[in-house]
């Protein structure tokens, strides 16, 4: 068999590994959508990979996006960033709302994990009523990784950190 057979062969094995999804990395377990308010609770069990990176003072860009539906047949689209940050020096580890600049600083590492799996966003303007049903997602923005991480972060799948799209119908209260 020639070289360049057995090179595409073992490319294409790999494949499917390089493309795969961590199972269950990041998934939305709950979402509301009170006066002003969007609340998304998940788990999340970030690979060993990202703790080091983050410990090392790389921070973690989420984007979460909302997708929400009214009863009059218009939709909006609205994303949130969500920086997730160590500061060495400090010693202090930091969640960050990027769009109202409110940040939330945490001594203890799982302190901040945990407040990443309990979001709360301000959503001026935005009231339950009136929506019929909304989609909210939360994933890692790739893009806005320092460059030396993200050709890792493309073949990797522990930076493959994505919910996937979580469905609900608000109730107006």
């Amino acid at each position: 068999m020639p070289l360049w057979t057995r090179t595409i062969s073992i490319l294409l094995c790999l494949l499917p590994c390089a493309c795969a999804r961590a199972p269950g990395a990041l998934v939305v377990r709950a979402a509301t959508l009170g006066a002003g308010t969007l609340t998304v609770r998940s788990d999340w069990r970030p690979d060993a990979q990202v703790l080091d990176a983050l410990d090392h003072g790389i921070e973690l860009p989420f984007v979460v996006t909302l997708d929400a539906h009214g009863t009059d047949g218009k939709s909006m689209r609205i994303r949130r960033h969500v920086q997730l940050r160590y500061f060495p020096l400090s010693r202090r580890y930091q969640v960050r709302d990027v769009e109202d600049a409110s940040t939330r600083s945490y001594a203890v590492r799982a302190l901040a994990l945990a407040a990443m799996e309990n979001l709360r966003l301000a959503l001026p303007g935005i009231e339950p009523a009136g929506i019929s049903r909304c989609r909210v997602r939360i994933a890692l923005d790739r893009d806005a990784l320092p460059g030396a991480l993200r050709l890792p972060a493309l073949l990797q799948a522990a930076w493959r950190i994505d919910s996937g799209d979580y469905a609900w119908r608000p109730q107006a209260g």
